[in-house]
């Protein structure tokens, strides 16, 4: 059976189909969310692939952080998907997707991810055999504030996700802090912890998924519109 994962949460929108291994995938930037150009992205994989959405067995998809209008379309797909097929969806934390294609590093890794208003999503892992552990709790940070805990850091460190929104040399020049991809979250990201979360049955019921926005958005889009845009059929 296949799976489909899907990242929306950035610049950078993307879609891919795995089955033990990835199939085919797809990445296109889009500054603005839009649920026309993910919902084609689909269909063409389908198309490519010649692979039925009858086959698909779940969805992995990015619940944030990150854009509030590309999670929202990123949540209404999926689940127009999954409630049509009725198949599960499978919830994974961008920060913990970043963190997971660095483990095999021997250093901290330091996850970010743009949310904007000049603010990053942080969060620090320790590498583990096979995968990683939360060093700290994910948190919303300033430049400033960013720029500090690195100073202050004299661990060597990864730093992954969207650091090259950073303009700020004394972060990205820091001695004890290699830059490093991946640059932002992808489909095939997600899918990576998706599937382990997937396989150890540790994702929650349908009606109970939400978004992990970590800060007030700055417009607030009714969610049945998104849901009216959404129509998944084989």
């Amino acid at each position: 059976m296949y799976k489909l994962s899907l990242s929306t949460s950035g610049q950078y929108i993307s879609a891919a189909i795995f089955e033990e291994k990835l199939v085919s995938s797809s990445i296109f930037k889009s500054d603005k969310g839009s649920t026309s150009l993910l919902l084609n992205q689909i269909e063409e994989l389908f198309k490519k692939t010649g692979i039925k959405k009858k086959d698909l067995d779940a969805v992995y998809f990015d619940n944030g952080p990150g854009y509030y209008t590309g999670l929202r379309i990123g949540l209404a797909v999926s689940q127009g998907i999954c409630s049509s097929l009725g198949i599960p969806i499978i919830p994974v934390n961008g920060l913990d997707a970043l963190a997971f294609a660095a483990h095999t590093s021997h250093r901290k890794i330091c996850s970010i991810i743009d949310i904007k208003r000049n603010e990053f999503a942080y969060c620090t892992y320790n590498p583990l055999p096979g995968g990683v552990a939360k060093a700290t709790e994910p948190e919303v940070i300033t430049l400033d504030n960013l720029e500090i805990k690195i100073s202050e850091d004299s661990d060597k460190k990864l730093l992954v996700g969207n650091w090259d929104l950073i303009d700020n040399k004394k972060i990205l020049n820091d001695s004890n802090t290699k830059l490093a991809d991946p640059r932002f979250v992808t489909a095939e990201n997600i899918f990576n912890v998706g599937e382990r979360l997937f396989q150890s049955n540790k994702y929650p019921d349908f009606n109970e998924i939400q978004i992990e926005y970590m800060r007030e958005p700055d417009v607030t889009l009714p969610k049945e519109n998104l849901v009216k845009m959404v129509n998944f059929y084989d």
